[in-house]
């Protein structure tokens, strides 16, 4: 048994031995919540910047050791593990109550219902969990000076919130199965409380009421309601709600219903299909898996993150149209794409559209949009997808899912992906091709090509390290040449040297809805690297010395090929711009297709010194 209990429940606190352990400094107390709901061990550098925004590196650091030394001192078994560069908690030391609670709600998945009911195994399992939920995540405590904290913690409290509302829908849903109306009324209670204005909870109140034989309580139940929705968003119940109350009003019998809505058909707002995707199968299990798709569990949001050129719209739009996605999301999905210079109002007035907000209902402004899909979102169970975020705050208009919906983001930047997921558990990075994989892509682009030069096409397809954006243009390029009659074997060493892989024109397909223009694959990267600073951009383009395939240095390396003291800033921008990668070990890499584009930079004028 873990000797040390964190509960985070309600108003934090540690206990050591079953006694409450004092902990003097709030941040202290704050780091071990952070770190205790992170999946891997933090950065130290990271962990001094969040709670110490306004100290320098080494006061920050410096104060970090005095929050650990707060933190391990009063407790009386080593439950921290630290070196030189990261920190976390050792797993096997410590009980955390909000992860006993998301277990317990996860269940085992062996008992062959689907996700969305329960069973006599799970259910006491379920209340036991809701029972240990008590008043929200780390209510009352609140660190005003670390912005970036209290971002994270609003976000853990939303997506535990949802969790424990979802167990009570279906805790409520079990129980009128079962025909244990008071036990039902019970846990339908607690789930409207958790948002006053959902209306399925609403409706799913009063049918129960009914088959209890608690008319008037009903009655009563949707005039409050009423009442309310007045005062707070100046509307009236939706029709459905308003259609159960007349039929309660007039004595007719009920049907009991379980489900979270009974809608018309789905409205849908939809990207193009992409015309050729290859090897993405595993990854589209895993994201709909995250999306509750043959999963115990629905994350509310999915945050997918990738090199530029790795697929992330094209594998987003192809789950847009899945037929498992639209079983799980029965009111539709609404897609949008953004980009560096978004218009907002152009796809939330899409999105208003297909809900039935028509220009003669629709308010005008931004926010006012986004409050009425809120409203309509409210009772919905549909897929929101927004692809190509490059800022955090153009995020908060999407943001109008109720809590049966849920939301799938892209982005190739790094610091806006773990800005926007609210756990690290939320991040899915996407991969680049297997070698079998791009192999069958380019065989599907250039197939001639690709049969008469079997090894150099191998050999091209492991150079381009599984980048589907520059094994699409290759293969196109590729395929161009053989169709006019022309030798190959040139292009094939070219196009492995880099040569005229750059200037090539990218494919439609893989741009996103908001290019205008097919630019050229140089022009799209540079999309990435223009938004940096002049000095770390130089950085960037020196790194194009590097040797591809892949290329991998060390932050020594760096400083060398830099000409700095200290090359930590310049490459944690870049990590932050999805433009490097850490692979562990202090080691860092960067994409064949990234080197290229670096060396390109090396050359124009404005990059010599």
């Amino acid at each position: 048994m873990n000797s040390v209990r964190l509960c985070l429940f309600g108003s934090p606190h540690i206990e050591d031995q079953g006694h409450p352990v004092k902990i003097e400094r709030r941040k202290a107390l704050a780091l071990a919540a952070y770190l205790a709901c992170a999946e891997y061990r933090q950065s130290r550098d990271v962990l001094a910047d969040m709670f110490w925004p306004d100290l320098d590196r080494e006061h920050g650091r410096s104060a970090l050791r005095s929050a650990l030394l707060a933190l391990s001192t009063p407790i009386t078994v080593d439950w921290i593990e630290a070196d030189r560069t990261t920190v976390g908690l050792k797993r096997d030391a410590v009980w955390v109550d909000i992860h006993t609670f998301s277990a317990s709600l996860s269940g085992d998945g062996t008992h062959g219902h689907s996700v969305a009911s329960l069973c006599a195994q799970c259910a006491p399992q379920i209340e036991q969990a809701i029972s240990s939920y008590q008043s929200g995540f780390m209510t009352g405590f609140s660190l005003s000076d670390c912005v970036e904290f209290e971002n994270w913690q609003i976000s853990q409290r939303e997506s535990l919130r949802r969790e424990f509302a979802e167990a009570l829908r279906r805790l409520s849903g079990y129980y009128a199965e079962m025909q244990r109306y008071a036990e039902a009324i019970k846990y339908t209670q607690v789930w409207l409380a958790t948002d006053p204005l959902h209306e399925p909870a609403l409706r799913q109140l009063m049918r129960h009421y009914v088959a209890n034989g608690q008319r008037a309580d009903a009655l009563r139940q949707y005039r409050q309601y009423a009442d309310l929705l007045n005062a707070e968003l100046a509307t009236p119940p939706e029709d459905e709600t308003t259609s159960l109350y007349e039929n309660i009003l007039q004595g007719q019998l009920l049907t009991v219903q379980t489900t979270s809505s009974v809608g018309s058909a789905p409205r849908s707002v939809l990207p193009p299909l992409p015309a050729l995707v290859v090897g993405r199968d595993e990854a589209l299990k895993e994201i709909k898996e995250r999306l509750g798709i043959g999963s115990a569990t629905m994350r509310a949001m999915t945050v997918v993150q990738g090199w530029p050129g790795v697929g992330k719209s094209s594998t987003v739009a192809m789950l847009a149209h899945d037929q498992d996605v639209a079983r799980q999301f029965p009111d539709g999905v609404l897609w949008a794409s953004l980009g560096e210079e978004p218009n907002i109002l152009g796809p939330l007035s899409a999105w208003a559209d297909a809900l039935n907000i028509g220009p003669a209902r629709r308010a005008r402004g931004i926010e006012e949009i986004s409050a009425q899909l809120t409203a309509i979102l409210r009772d919905k169970r549909s897929l929101l997808i927004v692809d190509d975020v490059w800022r955090t705050e153009h995020m908060t208009p999407f943001r109008v899912g109720g809590q049966t919906c849920a939301m799938v983001v892209t982005s190739r930047l790094n610091d806006v992906a773990i800005a926007l997921a609210p756990t690290a558990l939320d991040l899915y990075r996407l991969p680049v091709l297997t070698d079998h994989a791009a192999l069958e892509l380019l065989g599907q682009l250039a197939p001639d090509t690709t049969k008469q030069y079997p090894n150099a096409a191998r050999e091209l397809v492991r150079d381009l390290e599984g980048l589907p954006l520059a094994i699409h243009v290759a293969g196109r390029l590729l395929h161009s040449e053989a169709q006019l009659g022309w030798g190959v074997r040139e292009l094939l060493i070219e196009i492995r040297r880099g040569a005229g892989l750059l200037t090539a024109r990218a494919p439609s397909d893989m741009l996103g809805a908001t290019v205008d223009t097919t630019p050229t694959v140089a022009a799209l990267l540079k999309r990435s690297t223009d938004v940096l600073d002049a000095e770390t951009r130089l950085c960037f383009a020196y790194l194009g010395l590097f040797v591809p395939k892949p290329a991998s240095f060390d932050l020594d390396a760096m400083a060398i090929a830099w000409n700095v003291v200290d090359p930590r800033p310049s490459a944690r921008v870049l990590v932050s711009r999805g433009l490097l990668e850490p692979v562990g070990g202090g080691r860092f890499q960067m994409h064949s297709l990234l080197v290229m584009h670096a060396r390109s930079l090396l050359e124009e004028e404005d990059f010599q010194r």
